[in-house]
């Protein structure tokens, strides 16, 4: 077999890019008016805008530019960013490919879930990998892709689990307790005003 090597492109990004995208905009552009009205300035509040989305344009780009499928005879190999440790998972445990259009109560990305026989994963979104690359993927796998328009959060745990590498990294909760904060920053302007 020759090896299939994929790089992303940003002109074959398209709408699911876009849709992410303007949701860190938008994200982005609450946290700093909500922090204007009660904890900083409103100059400091458009400064901080401005890092925020150079930081995130920043780390969209460096997603592009880092991120690889390697397919060859053995091994599935996937690289998520220019500084991630590659991912590699052996063909012949590779067990199940599940292409999910869209996760219930969550923004309309879609997902390429691929699961080996001991519960580790790939996953695939689709703001990052065009459909084309996608399907160039499962075919190249050789396995069958299960098709999903729509599944539910807790629907996809049940069936897939979670990834052991997930529960091992406690990274992972520092990473939700931060997004715990930032929903109270964003929503203090609001409690506050419904206790007074």
């Amino acid at each position: 077999m020759t090896p299939l090597v994929l790089r992303p492109r940003f002109a074959s990004a398209g709408r699911q890019f876009w849709i992410l995208a303007s949701t860190y905009v938008v994200l982005s552009a609450v946290l700093c008016v909500s922090l204007a009205t009660w904890a900083i300035s409103w100059p400091a509040a458009a400064a901080l805008f401005v890092v925020l989305i150079a930081a995130l344009a920043l780390l969209a780009w460096l997603g592009l530019r880092g991120a690889t499928i390697s397919i060859d005879t053995d091994t599935l190999a996937y690289q998520s960013t220019a500084w991630a440790t590659p991912k590699v998972l052996p063909r012949a445990q590779l067990v199940r490919v599940l292409s999910i259009g869209r996760v219930r109560s969550s923004l309309p990305l879609g997902i390429m879930v691929i699961l080996a026989s001991d519960g580790t994963r790939i996953g695939l979104a689709r703001w990052l990998w065009s459909a084309e690359m996608l399907h160039a993927v499962g075919a190249a796998l050789g396995l069958p892709v299960e098709h999903r328009a729509t599944i539910g959060a807790l629907e996809l745990v049940r069936e897939i689990g979670v990834d052991p590498a997930y529960k091992r990294n406690p990274l992972n909760v520092v990473v939700l307790l931060a997004a715990a904060a930032v929903g109270v920053l964003i929503a203090w302007p609001i409690v506050r005003a419904a206790l007074l």
